[in-house]
């Protein structure tokens, strides 16, 4: 078999691919240039009343008001997160579709169901972290126990239904790891969202509700139609609920406390300086005082990164750290 070159053809295939990565790198520069130019679809994977939706609805006038454009919040919640995860991976990298989520679609998802139809750690572009926030597990007040070894005893007893958000997410993870450290029997019932979760641990639907403290919770403890039996931290006292009680106050540290963090993410391909507009955007939005003042109603507290590279070292290494929470709980979604 013989072969033949074509000198003039190979120059010319050589300068189509130099003008097509001239034309993509030019695109690039001048998307960062021009970028904001209209309306920003801020996404949550989670429906109203839990820690997405009060941050997005707290951070997102803000940004509006930086870029000088319309941000539109918008809900896209089902699949624990993966219906939003799933389109954000497949929108435009330009910046115009992003999403705020919690920790469960990118680092504890991956661990829990066996076919993701995306890869968290690589389909998407981690912009920033955003916030922060306590979780406690919280019961209706007609359930007689007022402390976590209470209803770790009582739940001996009978069967305690906790609410949680989602199937396979952290709450769920939590509530199996309190369960094996403590050699509780509580019940994890799954929501679409931890907003549904909470109502109806208010409505005595179910016994209780393992979530953040973000959103509803704080005033349904406050009003006093939720009771918190602890704050899943391991500090020695809680911020955002101080008349509750944490593990440490209780002696009952647990080997894992549970953090809540929302982070924005964007699409796969995101030029960098589009991403970093945005990190820049958010780190000066969480500075501004109606903003603080906003996030601590919600009981959130600001968490920005201080540059791309850190927020991509932080999601792996909670990556890491679910995994192995996975592994010694089993949990997994069928």
């Amino acid at each position: 078999m013989r072969f033949s070159c074509n000198a003039g053809g190979l120059a010319r295939l050589w300068l189509r691919g130099l003008f097509a990565a001239m034309f993509a790198l030019t695109a690039a520069v001048a998307l960062a240039q021009t970028y904001p130019s209209k309306a920003i679809r801020l996404l949550t994977p989670y429906p109203p009343g839990g820690s997405t939706d009060t941050l997005s609805r707290i951070i997102g006038p803000k940004l509006s008001q930086m870029l000088g454009v319309p941000v539109t919040v918008e809900s896209m919640a089902g699949a624990n997160g993966g219906i939003a995860l799933s389109f954000l991976a497949k929108s435009q990298p330009d910046g115009y579709t992003v999403l705020i989520t919690t920790a469960s679609p990118i680092v504890v998802n991956p661990h829990t169901f066996p076919n993701l139809p995306y890869d968290a750690l690589k389909d998407f572009t981690p912009i920033s972290l955003v916030a922060t926030s306590e979780s406690a597990l919280l019961v209706n007040p007609a359930v007689p126990a007022n402390s976590l070894k209470e209803l770790i005893d009582l739940s001996k007893t009978r069967p305690i239904r906790i609410g949680v958000a989602g199937r396979g997410g952290q709450p769920e993870l939590i509530l199996q790891k309190i369960n094996m450290d403590t050699g509780a029997k509580m019940v994890p019932v799954p929501y679409a969202g931890g907003g549904p979760a909470i109502i109806d641990a208010v409505g005595g639907h179910v016994d209780g509700v393992l979530n953040d403290i973000a959103g509803t919770v704080k005033p349904m403890v406050d009003q006093g139609r939720l009771r918190s039996v602890a704050v899943l931290t391991n500090t020695e006292k809680s911020s955002m609920l101080p008349n509750a009680k944490t593990l440490i106050e209780q002696s009952q540290p647990l080997q894992f406390a549970m953090r809540n963090w929302l982070i924005l993410l964007g699409p796969p391909g995101m030029p960098a300086d589009v991403s970093e507009k945005l990190r820049r955007s958010i780190t000066e939005a969480v500075a501004d005082p109606e903003v603080i003042k906003g996030l601590r109603t919600g009981s959130l507290l600001p968490y920005p990164s201080k540059s791309v590279s850190e927020v991509k070292d932080f999601v792996a290494s909670e990556h890491r750290i679910f995994r192995d929470i996975q592994r010694e709980t089993g949990v997994k979604v069928q």
